[in-house]
């Protein structure tokens, strides 16, 4: 009685490894596969996230401050490591050339993605101790330039400049 128990209990069990081994492969298929995609709510190791923070048009990373801001610059620093600074401005910036050195990068004449598009900037990364960046962010638009007026003299030409006729300024204080 106890060989025929166990040799029921023997095929029971052999047969239930044998069922587990054809199913198993369909399920590690859509494991693997579902595993593969990439998820949409992650971050890549060392990526930076965006926060609520605006300078120019360009949304300023989480854990970036803003130091001072004027009407054509603005200083940033956080304690975020350089390299990956760089990358988050590359993707949100768009620049023909790109200066890259030990202690900083420098995106010359890029235009902000989500910022105005007739304005330039230059964007600067400066790498300071440990982990701490700082984010300078030129407006390098030229100003407009005013349409030539062939009915105005050379005088009256100079005087919108703010100097005479010889080139002299009307007020020394404009000198600086």
């Amino acid at each position: 009685m106890i060989r025929r128990t166990s040799t029921l209990a023997g095929a029971g069990l052999l047969a239930l490894f044998a069922a587990g081994c054809r199913s198993e492969p369909a399920r590690a298929k859509r494991t693997v596969h579902a595993a593969s995609a990439k998820p949409l709510d992650h971050l890549a190791p060392g990526e930076l996230a965006p926060s609520q923070l605006r300078v120019f048009g360009l949304e300023i990373p989480r854990g970036m401050s803003v130091r001072g801001s004027f009407s054509d610059v603005a200083y940033l620093e956080g304690d975020v490591a350089p390299e990956a600074l760089a990358n988050y401005v590359r993707d949100r910036v768009e620049v023909e050339n790109v200066e890259i050195g030990a202690a900083r990068t420098v995106f010359a004449n890029a235009r902000i993605k989500s910022g105005a598009p007739e304005r330039s900037y230059q964007l600067e990364i400066v790498a300071k101790h440990g982990q701490r960046s700082e984010l300078v962010i030129h407006d390098t638009t030229p100003p407009p330039v005013a349409p030539y007026n062939p009915s105005e003299s050379d005088a009256e030409r100079w005087r919108k400049a703010g100097r005479d006729p010889n080139g002299k300024p009307f007020d020394i204080k404009d000198l600086r």
